[in-house]
């Protein structure tokens, strides 16, 4: 990992949401009691109502997670048709111990079938490999709990060694969210500005993965941008809640003008259809070259077609990418990539890494009504600095990436700039030191400082939660 002590202030015009404490964290017993009713309130409820995952029981719990679902949301019927994606005040027993952040990041997990991409000579065949690399977030779509928002400036780093990768993601904007990220080897570079927006259904959730991908491979110079299709989560408020990604996904090389569209076709009644993708690589021309098949939660097969997109008989399908299986009966659903990036073992991160979060760190030791205060302390936290940069006339800017003036190019079928601002990987990540790894209990929901005004706030930590 690598060296860095100073979290200087930045300078450039950004928006995010207003603030009334800088800290209720550190101000002890009282301000303590009063964040925890604060959290209370904001659910509608004097008592702090939560279920520990860890366990499956209550934790100082008298209604059941049914009732609170829907006591919980409530309130929330004025969001109807709106983008909640940027809705702070919800409730930590529907979160999991993870940020956005490091669900960008799960599209590490398969980096060997880019590997092969960047060494496959027939240039179809090169973009298949390239999908099965895109198919590991689908694959981890399915955990019915929202991540953590990242707090502006917030990063998470991870790093394959053996694979000669590092990964890189910082949150560049608070409202709207906006993450951007960077991943490299000697093959390929990666880069992602995630912009997701949300639509409020009353029992579902349209979650739409507005945003920017593009990956470079650097031995043949072919540069590939990703739309991938919305995923819709059901029975948010009543009935057993879960989760389906149906539409039309694109890949295109944007060198060549070749393309990939498959169908990921919608569940429908008795679960016929779930899971299921299809669709062809085609030739600048359109026509189609290799018929792609499979689930998104378990496989990708290839396979050679005729003109006419039919696979051809009696060819034997080639399996691009499997699914690693998932831990049995985990209390988040993580797949074992999940749990990798949540781990602090053998690392050392940025002050700003999201495995330093205090919320995330003891929802992930069970600790939710803790958690529930630590999350609401740093909004406050948040908004005391966005005040501040108001009074004092401040802007702020991104650390890691670059903003791309408003006529940045934008390829075939991306968003556009308004939508999707665009930002590009600095570089100075790259310029750290490296430094030796941290013990985990050291890391593990210690030292987050991601702030623009370190001297506003003492730094947050679980150690400090177990002393008072």
């Amino acid at each position: 990992m690598v060296d860095d002590t100073t979290n200087t202030a930045n300078n450039a015009p950004e928006a995010e949401q207003g603030g009334l404490l800088s800290s209720a964290w550190n101000m002890g017993a009282a301000a303590w009691s009063y964040a925890s009713q604060t959290v209370s309130s904001f659910m509608g409820y004097e008592e702090l109502n939560v279920i520990d995952p860890t366990t499956g029981k209550p934790v100082k719990a008298e209604t059941d997670m049914s009732d609170q679902r829907q006591k919980a949301f409530t309130d929330y019927k004025k969001y109807l048709g709106k983008d909640i994606t940027s809705l702070v005040i919800l409730p930590v027993w529907i979160m999991q111990p993870f940020t956005m952040l490091q669900n960008m990041a799960e599209i590490m997990e398969y980096t060997d079938c880019l590997d092969t991409a960047a060494v496959t000579e027939d240039p179809y065949k090169r973009m298949a490999h390239v999908v099965a690399y895109t198919m590991g977030p689908f694959a981890a779509v399915e955990r019915a709990w929202k991540p953590f928002n990242p707090i502006l400036g917030e990063t998470f780093e991870f790093e394959k060694s053996d694979k000669g990768i590092k990964y890189l993601a910082e949150q560049v904007s608070h409202h709207p969210p906006i993450g951007a990220s960077h991943a490299e080897n000697d093959l390929w570079e990666y880069d992602l500005v995630s912009a997701p927006k949300t639509k409020f259904l009353g029992n579902s959730v349209e979650v739409y993965p507005v945003g920017r991908t593009r990956i470079k491979l650097k031995g043949t110079g072919d540069v590939y941008t990703l739309i991938p299709p919305p995923t819709k989560a059901h029975n948010v408020i009543i009935g057993s809640t879960w989760i389906d990604t149906h539409g039309e996904y694109k890949l295109i090389n944007v060198v060549t003008g070749a393309k990939v569209i498959l169908t990921f076709t919608e569940c429908g009644w008795f679960s016929a259809g779930r899971y299921e993708i299809s669709g062809h690589v085609y030739d600048p021309e359109g026509v189609p070259k290799l018929y792609l098949e499979g689930k998104w939660n378990s496989h990708l097969d290839c396979m050679p077609c005729d003109d006419e997109g039919n696979p051809i008989p009696d060819a034997e399908p080639e399996r691009l990418w499997t699914c690693e299986p998932k831990p049995e009966k985990d209390p988040y659903q993580f797949t074992k990539f999940a749990h990798i990036l949540n781990s602090c073992e053998g690392v050392n991160p940025l002050p700003s890494d999201s495995r330093r979060r205090p919320d995330r760190a003891l929802l992930e030791l069970g600790r939710s009504g803790e958690a529930a205060v630590a999350k609401h302390a740093l909004e406050e936290m948040q908004r005391a600095e966005k005040k501040r940069r108001e009074a004092e006339g401040d802007g702020w800017k991104p650390r890691w990436f670059t903003p791309l003036p408003a006529d940045a190019q934008v390829h075939e079928h991306e968003p556009d700039n308004e939508a999707c601002p665009q930002f590009e990987f600095n570089g100075e990540y790259r310029k750290l030191s490296a430094k030796e790894a941290a013990k985990p209990d050291d890391v593990q929901g210690e030292g987050f400082d991601p702030w623009q005004y370190a001297d506003m706030h003492e730094t947050i930590t679980i150690k400090k939660v177990e002393a008072q």
